[in-house]
């Protein structure tokens, strides 16, 4: 994969509703090459149209690295103006603002893909035991729910990808790690979780 090729599609950057109290990392790889970033500059970038959201993330994960010595930078405070790139032109001006402000490297963070799962919230009618009906209506009545009620589980899949500018296009990304979060209700540990799954990968 070609770091050229991945800026060319965009930063993205995930937002939920609300977030998940956990977090687990499902899948990671590293090249050879990724040890070489102990003392390299890398850029943290994420993108999303509210900028609270990015500096959020950004300064998190920036912040962490730092506290192990890493030398991490958010996007946002660098490059403020930083947007996605559309041609070639801007692919390649893109590259040599980072090639100047002597950014080694880049971490980009996105929303991979959102699955849905529908599940049965309680037993049919005809599973409910004759003697129990009046207090499973009773039950359901203070619940909100009702027997065949159909919940929907979420379950977010986050990327953490990380390039080593340095080398050549077909050997730049240095660092995958895939993220599972299910049924997301609490911003601030998904966040703390996900920045020290990021972080640990360069223990």
């Amino acid at each position: 994969m070609k770091v050229k090729s991945s800026i060319l599609l965009g930063f993205l950057l995930f937002l939920f509703l609300g977030c998940s109290s956990s977090a687990k990392l499902m899948d990671s790889w590293k090249s050879n090459n990724f040890n070489s970033l102990s003392n390299a500059k890398i850029l943290v970038i994420s993108e999303h149209s509210e900028m609270s959201v990015r500096e959020l993330y950004e300064s998190s994960i920036a912040n962490k690295l730092r506290s192990q010595n890493i030398n991490a930078i958010e996007a946002h405070l660098q490059f403020p103006t930083l947007e996605k790139a559309e041609t070639p032109e801007a692919i390649e001006k893109i590259l040599n603002q980072f090639k100047e402000a002597k950014i080694a490297a880049i971490i980009i963070t996105s929303l991979k893909q959102t699955i849905e799962t529908s599940n049965m919230a309680l037993s049919s009618k005809k599973e409910i035991p004759k003697a129990y009906s009046e207090r499973a209506s009773f039950t359901n009545k203070i619940t909100n729910k009702v027997p065949n009620a159909v919940e929907i589980s979420k379950t977010y899949v986050l990327e953490s990808v990380t390039y080593d500018l340095t080398l050549e296009d077909n050997k730049q990304l240095v660092n995958v790690c895939l993220v599972d979060v299910t049924d997301p209700n609490s911003g601030n540990k998904i966040l703390k979780n996900f920045t020290k799954i990021i972080a640990t990968q360069f223990e």
